[in-house]
């Protein structure tokens, strides 16, 4: 009875004590920050994430804020430091102006570039005038930040070794975890690098783990290595290790650092002086291990290179505006508001999705599916108009092709053109109604929505995993594993005996079929022939096919557009492109890629180069995660092809006999020998299937 009469006595005067704060005091978070003191990010206005310096350069920060609360911010407020690195500025700057709700400011500040070479986050928040922090993001408390890269001094500082190049030429070894490559990681802190990273994901098994063994690398004194570690976005049971190990010769496994990484909103840049290491041929290995459960172990290194002063490649990303949310938008005084009863809602690209790969040039439509959500009709007096971004070569508008009413959905289309440089590029479109006043996506109608495209000299993109591309037809294909789809032999665990093939769609042992126009996630036909596979219909089941032996030539790439069939709403796989020399019954695994079900498909663009001028047997494999309930997974497209324009090859006829189904592992390699971390699972071979 006591005790709950002083629990009671405490609540009581916690509250009187609440009761007397002075409104917008602050408690850090979105209890004080919601409706009143609110930020949005609007653009970087100077020195886009990425940008590089020489050693100790001074330069001027300055972000574009919006004020989307109810509180006026006035010159008493203040742009504060927040974490990471300050980069020589100071504590806090006042607010140059009066603020008001709806209207955008700029704030700068003096930076100064480090005097170590690496790649640098500085993450700032706002203070209201009674000293409470607040941000921007759906709770209000978030930060956003500054990104650089410092070179050494004198400015020469590049890649000596880019280890999400190399993955391929590494040696692959886990359970059943997976690592793939991602251009733009999007990290727990919100942060979306403009560099490229790897991603990795234990075996799923506890303490289970993932490694790379990258082939020897003559380490010079005074190379880095530098990479920024930290879990994916959303992955909020993200629970990992890091390390980075080494071999030298065939002695012992070394742990030369070690990280732990919980999903706490941060991330981690770690700049290690590899000296003590210099004049030796030195085998690195990058390894993540579960802590304790594997459940959500998504975690990413982010550009994980060696740094060398003077090595040709500049660590130099292209400036890209970047940010919470990645769309540009207008100060309020550049256009009128938009009429509160146009407002659009994005439902599909419908041609050339986002990562789409072009030669220079090249001219192609672009047609986006949107809904009107407001309460106007869009008449064919509206039109489509380029907002911001690279207008590649389109017009300034076009009118709407047909009226549309309330709940409709249009099509709209514009003629563009590739650029002629290599490279990324985005642009940005919207509407326009009969009165000239432009409208978006979003809640308040201002937002855009954008094509982006990647532009190479021979249309394709060097490794990793990119959005969904339509590719070449599959007359240019050096291999279509689609037209030769029974000559494989597809297997699952549930009978020694290859499946018939084609299969029967419902069929508990798995099946594959062949599809003249696949069903993507988001609904519309695809009008490339594809593969509908389906595990055994057992708990994390599998189906694999093993294509005839087929020699690789200098050049050659897999490519296929991979995502659930529509409609497909529990569909959650790994994808897997699998291979065995001929002659060997090993085999490993070359790509993987974890996709479920969102409405969105993705192209695998994969260099074979490594494999060049072997006789392969590659394998399609799909494998549940869990319960296979509706595990409809579509290979669209599946092909090799070079660009060079080789001319085709043919798969060497030769009977193919069932490979082990079954994980085989083995220990090789000795286990870490660092005694102040807990002891993990040893290293083991790649699994030969699933």
């Amino acid at each position: 009875m006591k005790t709950r009469l002083k629990i009671t006595s405490t609540f009581l005067l916690l509250a009187l004590m609440l009761s007397f704060l002075p409104a917008g005091t602050g408690v850090t978070g979105a209890a004080a920050s919601t409706t009143c003191d609110w930020a949005q990010f609007i653009a970087d206005v100077t020195v886009p994430d990425g940008t590089s310096f020489a050693a100790g350069t001074a330069f001027q920060k300055t972000w574009r804020l919006k004020n989307i609360g109810s509180c006026t911010w006035s010159t008493s407020y203040a742009l504060v430091f927040d974490s990471g690195n300050a980069l020589g500025a100071p504590a806090s700057v006042n607010f140059p102006i009066n603020v008001n709700p709806g209207q955008t400011v700029d704030l700068t500040v003096n930076m100064t570039a480090p005097s170590a070479a690496g790649l640098y986050f500085s993450y700032w928040r706002l203070r209201n005038a009674s000293g409470g922090i607040f941000g921007i993001g759906s709770t209000a408390n978030r930060a956003f930040w500054a990104e650089i890269n410092v070179s050494s001094s004198g400015g020469s500082t590049g890649v000596a070794y880019d280890f999400t190049d190399k993955v391929a030429t590494a040696t692959w070894t886990s359970g059943t975890g997976f690592e793939q490559n991602v251009d733009n990681p999007k990290f727990e802190s919100g942060i979306q690098s403009a560099q490229h990273g790897m991603l990795f994901v234990p075996n799923n098994v506890t303490n289970g783990f993932v490694q790379g063994v990258y082939p020897p690398f003559r380490v010079n004194s005074g190379d880095h290595f530098q990479t920024t570690v930290g879990c994916e976005f959303n992955a909020t049971s993200c629970y990992v290790e890091y390390r980075l190990m080494y071999q030298i010769g065939s002695g012992t496994v070394r742990t030369f650092w070690v990280f732990r990484e919980k999903y706490e909103g941060l991330t981690k840049f770690a700049d290690l002086d590899l000296s003590a290491l210099a004049g030796q041929d030195v085998k690195f290995i990058l390894f993540v291990s579960a802590y304790g459960s594997p459940t959500g172990d998504r975690a990413l290194w982010g550009n994980p290179i060696i740094a060398r002063a003077g090595a040709g490649t500049p660590v130099t990303p292209s400036p890209t505006v970047t940010g919470t949310p990645p769309t540009p938008t207008p100060t309020k005084s550049a256009t009128p508001a938009p009429s509160s009863c146009d407002r659009a809602q994005f439902i599909a690209d419908v041609t050339v999705p986002d990562g789409t790969t072009f030669a220079p040039g090249i001219a192609f439509t672009k047609t986006w599916r949107l809904k009107n959500i407001g309460t106007c009709t869009w008449s064919t007096s509206y039109s489509l108009i380029f907002d911001t971004g690279e207008k590649m070569g389109g017009p300034d508008s076009a009118a709407m092709p047909t009226s549309v009413a309330p709940g409709q959905t249009v099509d709209v289309t514009v003629g563009l053109t590739s650029p002629t440089t290599a490279g990324k590029y985005r642009g940005y479109w919207r509407f326009k109604n009969a009165s000239g006043a432009p409208f978006g996506i979003g809640t308040g109608g201002t937002k855009s929505w954008w094509v982006e495209i990647k532009v190479s000299g021979t249309g394709t993109v060097p490794g990793g995993v990119t959005p969904v591309t339509p590719g070449p037809p599959a007359s240019g294909a050096s291999y279509d594993f689609a037209a030769n789809f029974c000559a494989a032999s597809w297997y699952s665990a549930a009978s020694s005996s290859a499946l018939p093939c084609p299969g029967s769609d419902g069929d508990a042992r798995g099946f594959v079929l062949y599809q003249a126009t696949p069903k993507l996630e988001s609904g519309t036909l695809d009008n490339r022939p594809g593969l509908l596979t389906f595990p055994q219909n057992v708990n994390n089941g599998y189906i694999q096919g093993i294509y005839p032996a087929y020699t690789v030539k200098s050049g050659d790439r897999f490519r296929a557009t991979v995502g659930c069939e529509g409609g497909a709403t529990s569909c959650y796989v790994v994808y897997r492109l699998d291979y065995s020399i001929s002659g060997s019954s090993t085999v490993q695994t070359f790509w993987a890629f974890v996709e479920k079900l969102e409405g969105l498909n993705y192209n695998a663009d994969i260099s074979l180069s490594t494999l060049a001028g072997q006789n392969v047997k590659f394998i399609l494999t799909i494998l549940s995660t869990g319960s296979p309930a509706g595990d409809r997974a579509l290979w669209i497209a599946p092909m090799i092809y070079n660009p060079s324009g080789t001319s085709s090859a043919t798969a060497t006829p030769t009977a193919t006999l069932p490979l082990t189904a079954t994980p085989t592992v083995t220990n090789t390699s000795p286990a870490p020998t660092d005694t102040n971390t807990p002891t993990m699972t040893p290293t083991v071979t790649v699994t030969p299937t699933p």
